[in-house]
């Protein structure tokens, strides 16, 4: 059985692909499973949250619905998350969002991973060091990005989805 943040990462994106590690074999699918009911902040460590929010502030997170995976051959998956929501507080402003995005992930031979998103997702950057701070974007539409093995950013999103900056939104 999968821990809970394998089954709610592929909505919450970037933070997602480094749970798949060698992916193959015939297509199979996990029944959908519900996201935790408890809130927690998405700067906790995993498994308890992803590491990763907004610079400078925590962001408390409530996640409602199902996701579900599906290992595919040659080393991809798909996951879904119909009808999934997560509801962001910070600096006494909440923001809800539906994320009932689909996320494609090749996985290549250097164990590197190759993303689409599309649809509705929201997406955690990790903070790169002289690059850009951590930071949370609720992308729609389709973007790309590629992560390392270990889950880290290989290249940033980008792509011709409409991008919104929600750290920008929470901020004092």
């Amino acid at each position: 059985m999968k821990n809970w943040f394998t089954r709610i990462t592929m909505p919450i994106t970037i933070a997602a692909a480094a749970a798949f590690a060698g992916v193959g074999g015939p297509a199979a699918a996990a029944p959908p499973t519900p996201n935790p009911t408890t809130p927690f902040y998405l700067d906790e460590p995993i498994p308890l949250g992803f590491g990763h929010d907004c610079a400078g502030f925590r962001v408390l997170a409530q996640l409602t619905g199902k996701s579900k995976e599906m290992s595919l051959k040659r080393d991809r998956i798909i996951a879904i998350s119909p009808g999934t929501s997560i509801t962001l507080t910070a600096n006494d402003k909440s923001l809800t969002y539906l994320i009932t995005g689909t996320t494609h992930v090749q996985v290549l031979s250097d164990k590197s991973r190759e993303v689409r998103s599309t649809g509705k997702n929201l997406l955690l950057v990790p903070e790169v060091p002289g690059v850009h701070p951590e930071g949370l974007f609720y992308t729609t539409g389709n973007v790309n990005y590629a992560l390392t093995p270990t889950g880290g950013e290989k290249r940033l999103f980008s792509g011709p989805g409409q991008v919104v900056d929600v750290c920008a939104l929470l901020a004092k």
